[in-house]
């Protein structure tokens, strides 16, 4: 038979062996074109078998949309066919898939769906031979369009998808994206649920890093289900040693009221605790094993205890540490006390200025300005301080005001101008030890 016959066949001389997801306002649309331009081009059948019925191949829109056209009248009406002997079914396929992604508009999930029939088609007619790269080529051969092996791989993985998720994928038109953020959801189940999500809130999830961020929540409450399974059974296993065992939040169930039971030791667990068997185990997310108190008022005597044994381990402290500082006090004056006495009053910072200390290492920086203060006299260090107070009652920026009682006696004393500032050149002399 001529493969390039063109025929006007019946149109219910015609069957498609496949389902369409063409939708009826696509349908209704094509009607419209053929109602006003005509049939502009055949469709594609195969044959007629015995019973004189043709297989439609493609252009399975044209005839979905001429039956809408003759609703009202469709006896003997004709569809303008072109007929077409197939050497095996990948080509067939091939030619399908080419009208798919000519013809019409074509979804990611749809896509995927052809690639994975026509992938499946060549792996039973080559076996082995048939590859990604082979389907990669006759993919472009075909239609031009070059794809590379990622993103065909990614188009046929789109197939592992529950039914129902890849019927959410087509009807809402989703990109490829949306589907391999579905993928990463291990429950089925969830895959649909989060499928039904994204079609309920458009708004909300219109772009994939919003997808993408709904889809990590799923992966995190995966996480820790997993988690606490494994935990479950190693409280299992634990407790057959005769230990009450909790797990520790996020992974534990206990409520509110349950947990107040127990109490959580912190620090170093008493010597008289340690062999208790009221001891019981908080089993953290990394399994480790925390020790609990399942007896609160034991606990509360033996927390007690510990704080009067620390309140007067502190008081004695500070009573030996206050008769070092009278030691300290009771030393007749010296250079020492006098050392001190700048290292204390006197920033690091202004220290540096006034005794000339060269830029150090800043880990370093204290130690070389308390060497070099540690080399002064009783009479220098005296003269720092003078000098310090000075330029602070004197120099900008004021600390003290002009009608303080402080400035107002350096002015009398020394017959100074009421209103006398230091300015930096006199700063820095002052600044010099001599």
């Amino acid at each position: 038979m001529n493969s390039d016959l063109h025929i006007e066949i019946p149109l219910n001389d015609i069957t498609w062996p496949d389902t369409t997801d063409i939708s009826e306002q696509q349908i209704h649309d094509m009607a419209t074109s053929i109602l006003v331009h005509g049939q502009v081009e055949p469709i594609i059948v195969c044959p007629h078998n015995e019973q004189g019925k043709y297989r439609g191949v493609c252009g399975r829109l044209r005839y979905e949309g001429m039956k809408y056209r003759w609703r009202g009248e469709p006896e003997d009406k004709t569809i303008l066919a072109r007929i077409h002997q197939f050497k095996d079914k990948p080509e067939l396929k091939m030619w399908q898939l080419v009208e798919n992604l000519h013809r019409r508009e074509v979804t990611a999930m749809q896509k995927a769906k052809q690639y994975r029939e026509l992938f499946d088609l060549m792996k039973t007619e080559h076996k082995e031979e048939a590859t990604l790269a082979t389907l990669a080529t006759a993919i472009e051969d075909c239609t031009g369009n070059k794809e590379s092996l990622k993103t065909i791989q990614h188009y046929l993985s789109l197939t592992n998808l529950p039914t129902q998720a890849q019927d959410i994928l087509t009807s809402e038109k989703m990109p490829l994206r949306y589907g391999l953020e579905l993928l990463r959801i291990e429950d089925p189940k969830r895959q649909v649920k989060t499928a039904e999500e994204i079609r309920k809130r458009p708004d909300q999830f219109r772009n994939a890093q919003a997808v993408k961020g709904l889809v990590e929540t799923y992966i995190t409450d995966q996480q820790r289900d997993k988690q606490r399974k494994r935990l479950k059974k190693k409280v299992e296993e634990l407790s057959k040693q005769g230990k009450t065992v909790i797990i520790e939040a996020p992974y534990g169930d206990l409520s509110y009221k349950e947990r107040e039971k127990y109490t959580q030791f912190y620090g170093e667990i008493p010597a008289d605790c340690k062999d208790c068997q009221k001891i019981g185990i908080m089993l953290s997310g990394n399994f480790q094993q925390k020790p609990i108190c399942t007896d609160h008022e034991c606990y509360d005597n033996i927390q007690a205890q510990k704080n009067r044994k620390h309140q007067k381990d502190q008081k004695e402290l500070e009573q030996k540490l206050d008769a070092e500082r009278s030691k300290v006090y009771a030393v007749e004056f010296d250079a020492r006390h006098w050392r001190l006495a700048v290292y204390a009053l006197i920033n690091t910072w202004l220290l540096t200025k006034l005794l000339h200390v060269k830029a150090s290492n800043y880990a370093k920086h204290d130690e070389v300005v308390w060497m070099t203060l540690n080399k002064l006299d009783e009479k220098q260090c005296q003269q720092i301080l003078v000098k310090h107070a000075i330029e602070k009652v004197l120099s900008p920026p004021q600390e003290f005001h002009l009608d303080s009682p402080a400035k107002q006696w350096t002015v009398k004393e020394f017959g100074l101008t009421p209103q006398v500032f230091l300015n930096e050149k006199s700063c820095a002399e002052m600044g010099k030890v001599s």
